[in-house]
């Protein structure tokens, strides 16, 4: 296995430098039989990828314990799900994980291949070779780094004669990763940093090309969308793991690694507004170019912090000079590309990126995508804080989670407010009397949603805010940190008010879209919302995602600004009671015992009633896991969940003199940001919807289908063809 793996990286690396060779030179000077040996040499690093991929995946299965990767990551576990731990061991560590998105950088690229190899147009060709400079670069990190090749072999001493392993070696994979979540949470972002290279790709392509029509935005758009559907499941996948698995009863805690997913999404939105308007309105070519590699760099930024060693995570893997050093190379050699390229192209650019008035979409988009930089930047810093020299700002500081808090909340406001605001907009400039026409129902429609969240506010928010400051502790330290509390409850405040107009006006614009295809059409509303969303998919996801942002700001003021988190300890005795807000819990009975694989487990169950003890409301088991391999301890929360808010129980062992100790939290709206983060998801997924294609790829179409359409590379400066472009070949013609 070990020699079949590594000989099969080697040859994926040699594939891929000869694809980029063959695809930029063979573009550039035209050469039509060196281009196609690119995109054959394209094929052939995504084959052998895919093998090296394949043998790691077999050797799960088989049990087979020859590569030492294997050792440290296969699942001793012998329930129904096995198979699939087995599975996910694949992507489970970090030479398997740089493997999984290096292959899936290469299937971006060959579906791109794919796609274009009828035509191999100059543009494409120069994108494919730009992917494959990528993947050349990831698959060196594996080969010449021992603690990056999953193929390094098991030592001899390690194994018995039959393959099998030397009783007593120890590893596995960690028994906090065998959960559904994380068994999705790993693929689904690596799917969308490796769709990242993609509109990367395309942006340097358009820029060595000199064809800086929207093409290059149409050619990648819809694999950009795709990416950040994945950017943003994962996300979720990962807060619904953390909070059901790691037993301190939150989903976010500004963890580095948390804040590697976060960098690149906060840039994809920009990179997904940006491409939308150079689309539609043929500016913001600038923003578009720079907000695809900056989401490209943030994600090699995600995997250098992990990687380097430079900061400290649960979640990050040793330091390891070669990923520091190539990821480092990474991310220099893209931001010095995209410099020089846009210096040397700066002439092809008109002046399609003036703001004429801030009050305007463009202006809307524009400031939008300025938040969304600036806040990666900032997440960058913050996160990078305690490895920076000590004469910078917070240089050598471990930034606290409340110190990000401070600065997302109002970051996140302002960014929900211009959603709000931006589909009432004209393009270019809004008149006032036009602004006043569109804001007034779905203004009246967001005051009577902004008084129901006001009182909840005055008659849950405000209550507990202040128990939880009388009881102190960690809760209310967490609390009284983040300021008076009079701005603590004026924050919350605009943050409702900006999430019920936001979710009005999405509503809105929907419902209006609704109303005029009834209205022009004669159609039943069903039929036209179907319809709606596909003929206008874009617009109608992108207004659907804004309406669970919404959504999902509501479940984070409650969720992440309301906690009440209280720590008790109880003899254990059943009838030992415990009375948290409006919630009393009694103790039925403690037990221990081990399972099948020899781990202790001890648990505690619980009785849940309201706090006068009219009402059961239901029971608890939580539990406390200590492997008999590691001794490490996993803690097995439980969670009782109602409209309003959960109930969040976790047993947390025993202290000196043996009483059990039991922490609660209650986390207010935290359902919300589930059903918000689905509705999101949703939307984009709904934009990613087949759409028409635009004039430009039209042209490729009729390429395609032999009718001879327009050379797509004679374009103006406005994207459309040029009046003089000549008749192509179906097949490579130029």
């Amino acid at each position: 296995m070990s020699l079949l793996g590594n000989g099969a990286q080697i040859l994926a690396l040699i594939a891929a430098v000869a694809g980029a060779a063959a695809l930029i030179g063979g573009a550039k000077t035209r050469r039509e039989g060196v281009v196609n040996a690119g995109y054959i040499l394209v094929f052939v690093t995504t084959l052998l990828l895919t093998f090296c991929v394949g043998l790691v995946l077999v050797s799960f299965l088989t049990e087979n314990y020859s590569l030492a990767y294997v050792v440290s990551n296969f699942p001793q576990d012998t329930g129904a799900l096995s198979w699939l731990y087995r599975v996910s061991g694949v992507w489970a560590g970090r030479q398997g994980s740089l493997l999984l998105w290096t292959w899936l950088i290469s299937v971006f690229a060959c579906a791109v291949a794919v796609r274009r190899m009828h035509v191999t147009d100059e543009l494409s060709s120069c994108a494919l070779g730009v992917m494959q400079v990528v993947v050349a670069l990831f698959t060196a990190t594996m080969a010449f780094s021992e603690a990056n090749n999953v193929f390094m072999p098991t030592a001899a001493q390690y194994l018995n004669a039959d393959g099998t392993l030397v009783t007593g070696i120890s590893g596995g994979m960690n028994p906090l990763l065998m959960h559904w979540a994380m068994v999705l949470h790993p693929p689904a972002t690596f799917i969308g940093y490796a769709g990242c290279t993609v509109p990367f790709a395309y942006a340097m392509a358009a820029l060595i090309t000199g064809d800086l029509s929207a093409r290059w935005v149409e050619l990648c758009d819809r694999l950009a969308v795709f990416s950040f559907i994945f950017l943003t499941i994962g996300m979720a996948l990962g807060a619904v793991w953390a909070y059901v698995v790691l037993g301190w009863g939150g989903f976010w805690a500004w963890d580095a690694v948390e804040n590697a997913s976060l960098m690149s999404w906060l840039t994809g939105v920009a990179m997904i507004h940006s491409f939308t308007v150079y689309r539609k309105r043929g500016c913001f070519k600038r923003w578009s170019l720079f907000a695809a590699t900056a989401t490209f760099i943030f994600v090699v930024l995600g995997t250098f912090i992990t990687r380097s060693g430079l900061v400290q995570s649960v979640h990050a893997f040793a330091e390891d000079p070669v990923s520091t050093y190539l990821f480092l190379a990474i991310m220099v050699l893209a931001g010095l590309a995209f410099l020089i390229g846009l210096l040397y192209r700066n002439g092809k650019f008109a002046d399609d990126d003036d703001i004429e008035s801030l009050a305007s979409k463009n202006g809307a988009y524009y400031l939008t995508n300025l938040v969304m930089i600036v806040a990666a930047v900032v997440v960058a810093y913050l996160t990078l804080s305690s490895s920076l020299p000590s004469f910078l700002p917070l240089g050598g500081t471990v930034v606290s989670a409340g110190a990000y808090n401070a600065v997302a909340r109002p970051i996140g406001t302002l960014f929900c407010g211009l959603m709000a605001v931006c589909p009432l907009l004209g393009w270019r400039k809004t008149e006032p009397k036009t602004f006043a026409k569109n804001i007034r129902v779905p203004g009246i429609a967001g005051l009577a949603v902004f008084a129901a969240l006001m009182v909840l506010f005055a008659t849950k928010f405000v209550p507990e805010y202040d128990a939880i400051v009388a009881a102190g502790g960690t809760a209310a330290d967490t609390l009284t940190e983040q300021g008076p509390k009079a701005y603590y409850f004026a924050l919350t405040v605009v943050a409702f008010a900006v999430a019920a107009l936001l979710f009005t006006t999405s509503a809105y614009v929907l419902l209006r879209g609704i109303a005029a295809r009834r209205r022009n059409k004669g159609e039943g509303a069903l039929t036209a919302l179907a319809h709606l969303f596909r003929y206008s998919p874009a617009q109608a996801g992108g207004y659907l995602t804004h309406l669970g942002v919404a959504v999902v700001l509501v479940g984070l003021v409650g969720s992440s600004m309301y906690v009440q988190d209280q720590t008790f300890n109880v003899s254990g005795e059943p009838g030992d009671t415990i009375t948290v807000g409006s919630y009393q819990l009694t103790v039925l009975n403690t037990s221990q015992y081990f399972d099948d694989q020899d781990d202790s487990i001890m648990q505690v169950d619980l009785q849940v009633d309201s706090a006068d003890g009219s009402r059961n409301l239901g029971t608890l088991s939580t539990s406390m896991e200590v492997s008999a391999s590691t001794q490490q301890q996993t803690l097995h929360a439980d969670v009782l969940t109602f409209p309003q808010e959960d109930l969040f129980v976790s047993f947390q062992g025993t202290d000196a003199d043996g009483s059990l100790v039991i922490n609660v939290k209650i986390n207010p709206l935290i359902l919300f940001n589930w059903i918000g983060a689905g509705i999101c998801v949703a939307g984009i997924a709904l934009a990613f919807l087949p759409r028409r294609a635009t004039p430009l790829l039209a042209a490729d179409e009729r390429a395609l289908a032999g009718e001879g359409g327009r050379s797509v590379s004679e374009t103006g400066k406005d994207g459309r063809p040029a009046a003089n472009a000549g008749r192509r070949r179906k097949k490579g013609g130029r």
